[in-house]
């Protein structure tokens, strides 16, 4: 677990000792700085040298490397810089080499790095830590080396790396820590080097990357702590490398994704990251070609919101989804839900949006929720058969969960069709399991397969339309009657009947017997002879299973 160095205030002591510095240089004076926790618990005292800002103003003029490491530095301004050299306040400053390692800065406003143009071969505040008063890197630039502020610490003030160029150096704030002021990279470029901010603890204060542009670096955010109001990356192009928000805690503060862009092929990753109670927003999201992983993450009663995105696939699965989810997207190839725990509303009704979805992968899925779905408006069928990855069986318990979300909203129509397509795949499922097991198996399933695919399916669509039962029971009248015709003869006879009848009156009173036979009416003025004795039964059976059939459809109907 990550221990950060979160420091609430601290206490400077200026003490008359000299302080010698690695550069050999030896200072007159040193600070006994004090720092404490949030509880005033004393985290550890260190002593730092105490430089004068001529020293290092001197050494900008004479464009000298500068290296104030293990320093107290008070009231630095680059802006007091310029007027003291009589230079523009739009003019950048020449920073060479300039590192600054486990030093404190402090200002009584702010300490200012505005149009501060770091060159040479690079620029180090590791583990520093910036005190009182507001930071400000407005508009600096840095050269193709390496940037650190691994380490650095920051208190009350706000920050700022508005419109910063960080061009195509590595960009390193790995293990910083920020308390409760605003940090903002607003519009700044991350260049084609790697941009870190591992296990960042950003503190209680709105951070903003809004309009910030990357282009070929990795960028990673593993492990850090969001506790702002507001966390946004609103209209951030994140380039060609990897986005990796894994294992990140996003707070309750709303967090907005909204309008981003990513290149074709690319991945951003929210793995086991935890989302608090408010708005997390992807909505206008220009994702072609890319794919979102959620995979174990964890979302609270807040609201998930990809409306108007456009993706090629996004995952959720083995997530644990309390929250409000808006999926009314425009494009996504492959949408996957599958084992995840659904605690509320997962609104995939077209609307506004084109919803030109795929496949969705609602396998494993407890739902404690509402799913919202239409099965002609959102091509359920299409959506789950159209999965690759998924069994048969798996498809089944998809269609098996709509039987059962459609019914517990009221709509039974959709209910009614997920219910036989449930049954369909089931039974396809146990078609190639027994098939699988051997062709013994696979002869002792076939009498079961032929009844259910004939009789529950065809006939009657597993007792979800009465009418087509209705409509099987006189296609089976007629086919009996067709039987008792086709095979009459003078020893294949019924009592009723002459054997000299014209053919349309054979056809009647065939007819006749079969409608009583087929519901066991049984009047006793026509009995069958010879073979239609075995024939004449079966169809009274026929007919009793099929009038049962129908009253169960019929009443399950009605019921409804």
């Amino acid at each position: 677990m990550k221990i950060y160095r979160y420091i609430q205030n601290y206490k400077v002591e200026i003490l008359d000792q000299t302080f010698q510095l690695e550069s050999d240089i030896s200072l007159d004076k040193t600070a006994k700085i004090s720092f404490y926790d949030n509880n005033n618990n004393l985290i550890e005292n260190k002593k730092y040298g105490v430089v004068d800002l001529q020293f290092i103003y001197d050494k900008i003029s004479n464009k000298e490397s500068i290296n104030i490491s293990k320093c107290y530095v008070k009231n630095f301004s680059l802006s007091d810089f310029r007027i003291k050299n009589n230079l523009s306040s739009r003019e950048k400053v020449d920073l060479i080499d300039f590192t600054a390692v486990d030093s404190i800065f402090e200002s009584e406003k702010i300490i200012d790095f505005t149009l501060g143009n770091f060159i040479g071969s690079k620029a180090d505040f590791s583990n520093t830590h910036f005190g009182l008063g507001n930071l400000s890197f407005l508009k600096s630039e840095f050269g193709d080396f390496k940037v650190l502020f691994k380490g650095s610490s920051y208190s009350e003030g706000n920050n700022s790396f508005q419109y910063v160029k960080f061009n195509n150096g590595n960009v390193n704030f790995d293990n910083s820590t920020f308390e409760n002021g605003n940090l903002s990279f607003v519009n700044t470029y991350f260049g084609d080097g790697n941009s870190s901010f591992k296990n960042i603890h950003f503190g209680n204060g709105d951070v903003s990357f809004a309009f910030s542009t990357f282009n070929k670096g990795n960028i990673s955010f593993d492990k850090s702590i969001f506790n702002g109001d507001l966390v946004s990356f609103s209209k951030v192009d994140f380039g060609t490398g990897k986005v990796d928000f894994r294992r990140v805690f996003f707070g309750d503060g709303n967090i907005d994704f909204e309008e981003i862009s990513l290149a074709k092929k690319n991945k951003l990753v929210f793995r086991r990251a935890n989302f608090g109670s408010s708005s997390v927003s992807f909505s206008d999201a220009h994702l072609e070609g890319c794919s979102i992983d959620f995979e174990e993450a964890e979302f609270k009663n807040g609201k998930l919101n990809f409306f108007k995105l456009t993706a090629q696939s996004i995952s959720l699965n083995h997530c644990f989804l309390n929250c409000n989810i808006d999926m009314r997207i425009d494009v996504c190839h492959t949408i996957d839900i599958s084992q995840s725990i659904v605690h509320n509303i997962i609104d995939l009704n077209p609307g506004l949006t084109k919803m030109n979805i795929h496949e969705l992968n609602l396998s494993g899925v407890r739902n404690m929720g509402d799913i919202f779905i239409a099965w002609d408006d959102n091509h359920v069928l299409d959506l789950i058969s159209n999965q690759k990855s998924t069994t048969l069986h798996e498809k089944a318990e998809q269609f098996r969960l709509l039987k059962e979300e459609f019914r517990d909203t009221g709509r039974y129509i959709d209910e009614d069709i997920a219910y036989v397509y449930f049954k369909r795949y089931e039974l396809m499922s146990e078609y190639d399991l027994a098939k699988e097991k051997g062709l013994l198996s696979l002869i002792l399933f076939m009498p079961n397969y032929i009844f259910q695919k004939l009789i529950f399916d065809k006939v009657g669509l597993y007792a979800t339309n009465p009418f087509r039962v209705l409509f099987s029971i006189v296609i089976v009248n007629f086919i009996f009657s067709l039987i008792y015709t086709i095979f009459y003869s003078e020893v294949n006879t019924l009592t009723c009947l002459d054997y000299q009848v014209s053919f349309t009156e054979k056809v009647l009173e065939n007819l006749y017997f079969s409608a009583i036979t087929f519901f066991t009416v049984g009047y006793g003025d026509c009995s069958p002879l010879g073979f239609f004795k075995i024939i004449a039964p079966i169809e009274g059976f026929v007919g009793v299973f099929l009038m049962s059939y129908f009253t169960v459809a019929f009443v399950r109907k009605i019921l409804r």
